[in-house]
């Protein structure tokens, strides 16, 4: 056996059955042998950068481990953008990077590929030799597991052909630790029930964190007349509960600005407490902010909190409601705002736009609202773009249907992660919503959800340029043509790749468009011109 095989039969045995990634010299075997030895499905993309993307999108909709891979030198290099955003979304995915023969440093694609890993996925695991070859496999995907997030294993070409030395034992899959559920001090566990008591307007905010611990703090809520909220990324974890003002942050609506405008405690649980979430300060302004997290170093990092505890959501959810009386708050929870909340419409005050360059972004998404399938995947990616789906349109995150892969600030990430996401869930249709400037940075990724035939629905909201620059520019002075660019015809490109497209100029061509499209079975892309002088303040 070659230790090519050797890989090859070990990345299986960790029960892979899908492989994201671009051909090359250092990988095209290793890939062919997945495929035609063990019938792995192999997506070939486009670009390094968004193959690792698909497979990051994969990870997400399923909650299993990505894997990617990619040639080496330029292959990896041209990737670090999508490690960066998988290694701060934790991630776990692993990428298998062929590499350059150590003893050949003047290889044209000799790269250093250690240290780019290390700065970009964060960890780098490498084969050294045939008999270590399976270990090392699963050495990668224990690490991916633990941390989690991306890690590279790095095979160099030439040992994938050597052999594996006889009575070499097979390395058995590599089991990822998993620890016990943490349990808050006592001490914090009796800090918190006292802010709890002492505070009259209390709000229990929720994060992708806290996605297991929903019903603990529903019930803690309920126990102490707290009211409820969530991040972006756990929106409709509270779905249904007569206390539930939706997602906090930047993109709060107008009702839940103004009853958490009032709060005087706010505690968040899995939450990544940062700017966004607290609008930049505006958000909760009289509140005291208290953060419950697993990782201490979350604690406070990105936005100042008065006090964190470390420990497992539902677990401390729990303890608090263990050692506290329970409480009504008339005042707070009150039949008023209940029914203030069950009447909430977020198209309530809002004065359309008309014109002849397109359609007003929010009359189109008021039409989403009504016409998409509420049980969906919903990809969000970046650009002041996707400040409309995210304010206005009801995308629930349980159940892993909502991705939005902000972390790093990259555009470009809308339709990879789009693919990755309808290869890893056909069962649910996929609907993403990209800015014109960041499709063009990926054009070519239209040809592979072709060819894929993922059920993807691709709304390109279109205005003409790079938005936030161009909203950006004219209080300083600066003239807005620099960011803008010339119209082109989107669904021409789409369809000339294979994507069946339509183009969206006003509300009837958009209901016209949605009649022939639904359902979504299939991929599908909407070129929607938008209106450039209706712009998002907040995305």
């Amino acid at each position: 056996m070659r230790a090519g095989e050797a890989i090859a039969d070990a990345v299986v045995a960790h029960g892979v059955d899908t492989i994201f990634g671009l051909l090359g010299d250092a990988n095209m075997f290793l890939v062919a042998d997945l495929v035609q030895r063990h019938d792995v499905r192999f997506v070939a993309a486009r670009n390094e950068n968004a193959a690792v993307m698909m497979a990051d999108g994969w990870a997400r909709a399923t909650g299993r481990c990505g894997v990617v891979t990619v040639t080496q030198g330029p292959g990896l290099a041209v990737a670090g953008a999508a490690l960066t955003i998988a290694r701060q979304a934790g991630t776990p995915l692993v990428l298998i990077a062929g590499d350059t023969p150590p003893g050949d440093p003047l290889h044209v694609q000799s790269f250093p590929q250690q240290p780019f890993a290390l700065a970009t996925a964060g960890a780098f695991v490498p084969v050294t030799a045939p008999a270590t070859a399976a270990r090392d496999v699963g050495l990668a995907f224990r690490a991916a597991a633990e941390r989690p997030g991306p890690v590279v294993l790095d095979v160099p070409i030439d040992l994938q052909d050597e052999p594996v030395p006889a009575g070499t034992v097979p390395a058995p899959a590599v089991v990822a630790y998993r620890p016990a559920s943490l349990a808050p001090t006592d001490a914090a566990v009796a800090e918190l029930v006292g802010r709890l008591v002492a505070a009259r307007r209390p709000v229990l905010l929720a994060g992708r964190g806290a996605e297991a611990a929903a019903d603990d703090v529903r019930r803690l809520a309920d126990w102490c007349g707290a009211v409820l909220a969530t991040t972006v990324l756990a929106a409709g974890l509270f779905a249904g509960h007569p206390y539930h003002l939706g997602v906090a942050g930047g993109l709060a609506r107008p009702l839940t600005r103004r009853v958490l405008a009032e709060a005087d405690l706010v505690v968040t649980f899995g939450a990544g407490l940062n700017r966004w979430t607290a609008d930049h300060g505006a958000l909760f302004p009289r509140a005291r902010v208290v953060a419950v997290d697993v990782d201490a170093r979350a604690l406070g990092a990105r936005w100042p909190v008065d006090a964190g505890i470390v420990g497992d959501a539902a677990v401390t959810a729990r303890a608090v409601t263990a050692r506290l009386a329970p409480r009504e708050r008339p005042d707070w929870r009150s039949p008023a705002l209940a029914a203030q909340i069950a009447a909430a419409d977020p198209f309530d005050g809002i004065e359309f736009v008309e014109g002849a360059a397109g359609i007003d972004p929010r009359a189109f998404i008021r039409i989403c609202a009504r016409r998409l399938p509420a049980r969906r995947t919903t990809v969000v990616g970046v650009g002041q773009f996707g400040g409309w789906p995210n304010l206005l349109l009801d995308s629930p995150a349980v159940d892993r249907a909502f991705i939005a892969p902000w972390e790093f600030g990259s555009i470009g990430v809308g339709l990879p992660y789009a693919v990755g996401a309808g290869v890893g869930r056909p069962d649910r249709p996929v609907v993403a919503f990209e800015g014109d400037g960041s499709l063009l940075t990926g054009l070519g990724e239209l040809d592979t959800l072709a060819r894929v035939g993922a059920p993807v629905l691709l709304v390109v909201l279109d205005d003409g340029g790079y938005g936030a620059e161009v909203r950006k520019f004219a209080p300083r002075g600066v003239d807005p043509a620099l960011a803008r660019f010339p119209a082109r015809d989107l669904a021409a490109v789409a369809r000339s790749l294979g994507v069946p497209a339509w183009t969206v100029t006003d509300q009837a061509s958009a209901e016209a468009a949605f009649d022939e499209l639904l359902p979504v079975t299939g991929p599908r892309m909407l070129h929607v011109r938008v209106l450039p002088e209706v712009t998002q303040e907040r995305f």
